[in-house]
């Protein structure tokens, strides 16, 4: 059994093989150059209009329909009665289908009569509701000369035209529409182009013109994109960059280095940190900040005291050693600049130093390993000298290390005692790499007496440097046959007046100088002559050489029973102001004993003289 109902033919029709449908036409999604079927999202707020025109042949009766990706969408129409071939007819996009994607758009005739159904040819449509650059746009990069501050100069150099640059976002494309903002002045717009696409970025262009209405403030640079349908980004990260196109003086009086230091900053005077004095300078006021440079070295902002305006110099700083090392060796040139209220104010003129920190000889030095030479009742401990020992020469092993070149010095350092020149290296010693092995004279160990922790070290001197490099110490115990001060057991350390239940010396317990107290021991005797050894370190176990002391005492009648407290002066403490001392105390015999000098243990405490408020330099 048939059906019925007749069969739509979906076969288009051709004349003499040509296609006689003309192809739809949107006239909002044709709008540019690039006529590639994009509709702007101004367009998607109502429906979109098609454009057609009556075929050849077409009846009143015949209707005709879009088709939006192959499916029949909107109302079907009739031609009507009035219409003629190639009279305009219009559909209509409905709102609901215009949602984000690509799509294919045709039309539909049908000849009512006999059911046969012609498609049009499709065009391509595009609805894009994307704004450009999600989740975010970065920040427009600026070149380095923008960095401190774009001066006129730097402008200048640059072709009175500041470059930037924004680096390829999500959904980059020909025609997106780059509007700068520079704080809240829109500045230049800029349109991505397709070599543009190629190179992924977009150059943004400044004028110095624009640039100048800006005035010489800081500010965030921030820029949005609109691409071609219409969406529009959100604002971009910003990029803070300082104007500074107003002249500025450069002519600030320059700073003054230490004149104490001399010509030269060796390693000492480096590792204390080097004070520089910023001379009154013309409009000083009070809260200026001082940026000092050394060298490509740009120290932290200082400003400048309550009361200091009219003072000369009206600030001294000082340069750590960790900034002046970043030039060991060389000719560096300071300079400052002034700020007020976060503007550059001016610079100074420069100041040139010479600097040489480096020191001679291996990177690391090992303490030295001492050893007793006597046979007939050996002691084979190292860093121990008995009584036999102490009757003859003893020798030291110094570590084999890269570093050391021919003809560098070694001098020795037992206790308070030292050889100059004890040793230079030849080069048979660069040949063969290998230990040393060197004599120590007796008398250098009977000179400093014996002791429970004598401190042995060795230092290395080079022609052209001005540094000394030196080990780490070597704890000796040293003993002799004559009865000693302190008994057996050796003299204990000098006690220090520390903060209560800790072992610091502060600036509370000690306002004029530590003091350090020798208390009576085994074997005092009046006319004894007690002499304090205080050594200074920094952190980093540096000695501090300016910062120790040494005192003296014969004692008294009093002495050997009270015992004796010297004191090391607080200006010493503050030259440490965070650090450690050592201290140990030599008992040297009265005229005509036999007794032999001896040293006590070392006492190690830590050293802290700083203040919250004004740090070591006041009390």
């Amino acid at each position: 059994m048939t059906s019925s109902k007749a069969k739509i033919n979906f076969q288009k029709t051709f004349r003499n093989n040509e296609r006689i449908l003309i192809r739809p036409y949107v006239s909002a999604a044709f709008h540019d150059e690039d006529n590639d079927g994009l509709l702007p999202l101004s367009a998607l707020s109502s429906p979109v209009q098609v454009d057609l025109t009556v075929w050849d042949d077409a009846s009143p009766t015949d209707t005709y329909q879009l088709l939006w990706n192959g499916e029949l969408v909107g109302p079907e129409k009739a031609v009507g009665d009035i219409a003629e071939s190639g009279d305009p007819l219009t559909l209509e996009i409905p709102i609901d289908q215009l949602t984000e994607g690509v799509y294919s758009l045709a039309y539909r005739t049908v000849n009512t009569e006999n059911n046969v159904a012609d498609d049009s040819d499709s065009i391509r449509i595009e609805v894009d509701t994307t704004p450009p650059g999600r989740p975010q746009l970065g920040p427009i990069a600026f070149p380095p000369e923008v960095q401190n501050g774009l001066t006129s100069e730097e402008l200048t150099q640059l072709g009175d035209i500041l470059t930037a640059e924004i680096s390829s976002y999500t959904g980059m494309a020909k025609h997106d529409v780059v509007v700068v903002s520079w704080g809240s002045v829109e500045g230049p717009s800029t349109t991505v182009t397709g070599d543009d696409m190629g190179l992924r970025r977009v150059l943004v262009k400044f004028s110095r013109d624009f640039l100048e209405t800006i005035g010489d403030l800081e500010h965030e640079v921030t820029y949005i994109v609109t691409d071609r349908a219409g969406n529009r980004s959100t604002v971009s990260l910003g990029t803070s960059v300082k104007l500074l196109l107003a002249e500025l003086p450069t002519n600030f009086p320059a700073p003054i280095v230490d004149q104490a230091i001399g010509d030269l900053i060796d390693f000492s005077e480096a590792k204390a940190g080097v004070d520089v004095d910023i001379p009154l300078y013309s409009g000083a006021a009070e809260f200026d900040r001082i940026v000092l440079h050394w060298g490509s070295e740009i120290l932290l902002p200082v400003e400048v005291p309550l009361g200091n305006a009219d003072e000369d110099p009206v600030l001294t700083l000082t340069v750590p050693y960790e900034t002046i090392a970043k030039n060991p060796v060389g000719k560096v040139a300071i300079l400052y600049d002034v700020l007020r209220q976060g503007q550059l104010l001016g610079s100074s003129l420069s100041t040139t130093v010479d600097v040489f920190i480096t020191r001679p000889g291996p990177i690391e030095l090992s303490a030295p390993t001492i050893q007793g030479t006597s046979v007939s009742n050996p002691n084979v401990e190292d860093n121990f000298i008995d009584e036999d020992d102490y009757e003859l020469n003893s020798r030291a092993l110094i570590s084999w290390k890269d570093g050391f070149e021919i003809s560098d010095d070694l001098n020795l350092h037992w206790g308070q005692q030292t050889i100059e020149q004890w040793y230079q290296i030849k080069n048979s010693d660069i040949e063969q790499a290998v230990d040393l092995k060197l004599p120590i004279p007796n008398t250098i160990m009977r000179d400093q007496g014996t002791g429970a922790e004598i401190p042995v070290s060795y230092s290395i001197n080079r022609f052209g440097n001005p540094n000394i490099s030196e080990s780490p110490q070597q704890k000796v115990v040293v003993r002799s046959k004559e009865e000693l001060p302190g008994g057996s057991a050796g003299l204990e350390g000098p006690v220090f007046n520390t903060v209560p239940g800790g072992i610091v010396v502060g600036p509370i317990e000690n306002p004029n100088g530590a003091d350090v107290k020798i208390a009576p021991y085994i074997n005092i005797l009046k006319d004894q002559t007690i002499r304090l050894i205080f050594t200074a370190f920094d952190d980093n176990n540096i000695i501090i050489d300016e910062a120790g002391y040494e005192g003296y005492r014969e004692l008294d009648e009093n002495d050997v029973v009270h015992g004796y407290t010297f004191r090391i002066p607080d200006e010493n403490l503050r030259r440490i102001c965070k650090g450690y001392g050592e201290a140990f105390f030599k008992v040297e015999p009265p005229p005509g004993s036999n007794q032999s000098p001896s040293n006590s243990k070392v006492t190690r405490v830590r050293i802290n003289m700083s203040r919250p408020a004004t740090g070591c330099t006041a009390r």
